[in-house]
């Protein structure tokens, strides 16, 4: 399999490198990530950098069934929850120092990782523009006000959810998608996890786990304690991540510098993504 760096997009700019380097480290623990087998840089050889990895075959399980209802039945739900759960532990296990994977920049002690994230996704919400979003800027002053500390730094998948793994024989063959992969606070992922757009109005996170059971299964894979304010303000900077990225992508197809779609799909569905800030901040 070959991933190669996108001229423009979602998430500018871009560097396939750095996910590179993690999947290399990732190699030696147990995260069921794909196997990376060389990177190149050449923009010579396909324009753009890319690297090559080892196939891992498996199918990629998406939320798109009717709000409310399954999408994996109850024994499918355990297993790929326990799946989850494990793999995120795992992650949050890797000894980062020891993988050297220092090149990520870890924060600044106490409100850094938090402080860090929110500056990062105010920068692309201000650089795509657009008209006034009064319930995205309420969320970001929120946010500014409640930075949360922690002494916890670990890898973050930054995207870890239900369409970002492979099943492969009802587990999970491997966790894809690792171009927001950065150090910070782990419980950052959780509250990822537990955006209402990866569940509508399902009861399980990510279709797959309550709340409390997700927490419950996590403390215990991890042997680490889920901080729930953490965690609530990490949902909420799920919805200004997700606003961020939603944003961008319209501002690269409106200039041109993307013909893909999709991007411009995302103004049209910024009603959900306004629900979605609406229900992280207790207003609906």
């Amino acid at each position: 399999m070959l991933r190669r760096q996108p001229a423009a997009g979602l998430l500018e700019p871009y560097d396939t490198e750095p996910e590179f380097r993690v999947l290399a480290a990732l190699a030696a623990t147990p995260v069921r990530a794909p196997r990376v087998l060389w990177y190149e840089r050449d923009p010579a050889v396909f324009e753009r950098p890319f690297y090559v990895m080892e196939l891992v075959r498996g199918t990629v399980p998406l939320p798109v069934m009717v709000d409310g209802k399954p999408v994996f039945d109850d024994d499918a739900r355990a297993r790929l929850g326990e799946d989850f759960v494990g793999n995120l532990a795992a992650l949050h296990a890797v000894d980062w120092h020891a993988a050297d994977l220092d090149f990520l920049g870890a924060p600044a002690p106490g409100t850094g990782a938090a402080a860090r994230e929110l500056a990062r996704w105010e920068g692309y919400v201000a650089r795509a523009g657009g008209p006034p979003r009064p319930l995205l800027t309420e969320a970001v002053l929120w946010l500014r006000r409640g930075l949360p500390a922690t002494d916890e730094i670990t890898l973050v998948h930054g995207d870890y959810r239900t369409g970002n793994f492979l099943v492969d024989g009802g587990r999970i063959a491997a966790i894809v998608d690792w171009e927001m992969v950065h150090l910070g606070d782990p419980m950052e992922d959780l509250g990822w996890a537990c955006m209402t757009l990866w569940r509508g109005e399902s009861p399980y996170m990510c279709h797959l786990l309550e709340r409390e059971q997700l927490y419950a299964r996590y403390e215990q894979r991890s042997g680490r304690r889920v901080d729930r304010a953490r965690v609530h303000f990490y949902e909420v900077l799920a919805t200004v991540k997700m606003a961020a990225i939603m944003l961008t992508g319209l501002h690269a197809f409106r200039e041109g510098r993307t013909r893909d779609l999709r991007m411009a799909l995302f103004d049209h569905q910024w009603a959900y993504m306004s629900v979605a800030i609406a229900q992280a901040r207790g207003f609906l």
